[in-house]
């Protein structure tokens, strides 16, 4: 809190990250503080369920392909709808105090999924040989219907899925 979510940032770029998706706590400091640190990152934020609800497109990229050893590794981000609730709701907004950000969020999760989908099948369709989903969506019954096993549950193609938000220990095949 001392320098508005930089000092992560610069660790991260020091540490050498090669990719991020968004939590609930890059929009701790507001919406054009969020832009800010993703600008400052040297490495990519992912997020296939961000969006910019005015132009019913995506924020980020959905996913970044990486090469290792011949292979073709793609990282599909997804971030929780939760993240209007457990920052400030009032930053996915605008004056009007209408809605102009989201996550594909609906009732039944169906928004999420289909978001995931439609960027593995792009990424599998660019070559991807593997796809490893960085999620923050957690594992809580507070998350449904769009925690990681309701994602996993819903979607085919995904090799691996690497997840946070919940602060939980799970190491499930």
């Amino acid at each position: 809190s001392l320098t508005p979510g930089e000092a992560i940032i610069d660790i991260m770029n020091f540490v050498g990250y090669d990719l991020a998706t968004l939590g609930n706590h890059e929009f701790d400091y507001g919406m054009d503080r969020m832009f800010e640190l993703v600008d400052m990152a040297d490495y990519p934020y992912v997020s296939a369920d961000f969006m910019d609800l005015t132009k019913n497109a995506p924020v980020l990229d959905a996913y970044k392909i990486f090469e290792a050893n011949g292979k073709k590794i793609a990282f599909v981000g997804l971030s929780t709808p939760e993240s209007i609730t457990k920052s400030t709701p009032t930053y996915f907004m605008n004056e009007a105090g209408e809605y102009i950000y989201g996550f594909c969020q609906d009732d039944t999760g169906a928004g999420v999924y289909t978001a995931a989908q439609t960027a593995i099948d792009a990424a599998k369709t660019e070559g991807a040989d593997y796809v490893i989903v960085v999620g923050h969506m957690g594992i809580d019954q507070q998350s449904q219907p769009w925690t990681a096993p309701e994602v996993i549950a819903n979607v085919t193609g995904v090799d691996a899925f690497i997840d946070g938000h919940s602060h939980s220990v799970i190491n499930t095949t």
